[in-house]
């Protein structure tokens, strides 16, 4: 019996360790792999070809090119003779999942965002993106959700039968983060001069959805009450001078590093006494998956998918959204119980590398691919 081929449409640059693990523990006389990216050749597409899966390219940058990436992809689609199309993200799932149904296969979405859409305003921009949802979630074969908030937008808000969805987080294992020595914690330590303060560590794309503002303002009150901390901002992204000024207004700009991109940003946060994480969206973030897995205290705001990853607050302290009040609030908390939120971390850790075991995760995945064929 021929293996099925799953043809992953994607637009990654990065490692994306979600498909890495997908991959490995796959069973490969059973399903083989190849990858469509939208993105650039990089780190990636190099992993991929490592897992001996066929990397192709398609350009979707301007209005023209995604007008002829629909045709582009149906004709590969139909030549390497895929089984199944598994799209990711918007515009990869607008365009692979047309192509898709164009050569009559099967097709699974993976929905890796949230809420997004419902706090824009109301209008002729947001009717054109729901109109669009729709259109994606009826060419789905299947729709899988990596965390509870996603399944019940797609189930009560989006009417998705529930027979057409399956909640499956991000598969996850301890090899990368074994990789994180005592060593480099110590040396980031000095580099990063957090020996004499509190250093608090947000991992993020600097955007306007991720809530900075709201852990500014947090931060200044705390300061203003006497504590000695540095919060320490890793990513990089188009609302860093907007974040500056802010900084500046808030007389916190001494006390706030920003860093820009790190590829030992996972060190920077085994280095943090506290992780922060005030997003307004995500899908299910992986910087708070990260901060469990490292075993750090960590104060994150209630959006999807981190009840999941946190199990309601049993592994970190879980507070509102765009409230910083509340937000100073949980800081203030785990620092009076820092030894207790230290251990709250690790037992987090082992429920995660439970809940969001690889081969677990794989597995389901699988199960879905042989279902739909059949």
């Amino acid at each position: 019996m021929k293996p099925i081929h799953i043809l992953q449409i994607v637009n990654v640059d990065t490692e994306n360790y979600y498909l890495n693990n997908l991959l490995d523990y796959s069973d490969k006389s059973k399903f083989v792999y190849s990858i469509v990216n939208f993105g650039s050749e990089g780190q990636f597409t190099q992993q991929m070809r490592e897992r001996g899966c066929k990397v192709y390219f398609i350009k979707a940058d301007r209005i023209i090119d995604k007008l002829s990436a629909t045709r582009k992809l149906g004709k590969l689609i139909k030549e390497i003779n895929v089984d199944i199309v598994h799209t990711h993200l918007f515009i990869p799932s607008l365009i692979g999942l047309r192509a898709g149904k164009k050569q009559k296969r099967k097709t699974i979405l993976t929905r890796h965002h949230s809420d997004a859409l419902y706090v824009l305003p109301r209008g002729i921009k947001r009717s054109i993106w729901m109109r669009l949802e729709k259109y994606i979630n009826r060419k789905s074969d299947h729709i899988i959700a990596p965390s509870q908030m996603v399944y019940d937008i797609l189930l009560k808000k989006e009417n998705v039968p529930a027979e057409k969805l399956s909640l499956i987080p991000y598969g996850q294992t301890a090899t990368r983060f074994e990789a994180v020595t005592k060593e480099l914690v110590e040396a980031v330590r000095n580099e990063l001069k957090m020996h004499d303060t509190i250093s608090l560590v947000c991992v993020s794309r600097l955007f306007n959805r991720k809530g900075h503002p709201d852990l500014f303002q947090a931060f200044a009150n705390l300061l203003q009450k006497g504590i000695n901390a540095t919060l320490y901002l890793v990513g990089p992204g188009p609302y860093q001078e907007t974040l500056e000024k802010l900084a500046a207004e808030l007389n916190i700009a001494d006390k706030v590093k920003f860093l820009g991109w790190r590829n030992d940003a996972l060190v920077i946060m085994a280095a943090a006494d506290i992780i922060v994480h005030p997003s307004l969206e995500d899908a299910l973030s992986s910087a708070v998956i990260e901060a469990v897995m490292l075993e750090k205290p960590i104060v994150a705001t209630d959006i999807s998918g981190v009840s999941d990853s946190l199990d309601n607050g049993k592994y970190g302290v879980v507070v509102p959204p765009s409230n910083p009040a509340e937000f100073e609030r949980g800081l203030r908390y785990t620092l009076d119980n820092l030894e207790q939120a230290k251990e709250n971390a690790i037992k987090g850790r082992r429920y995660l590398l439970k809940y969001m075991d690889a081969q677990s995760v794989s597995d389901a995945y699988t199960a879905i691919y042989q279902r739909i064929i059949s």
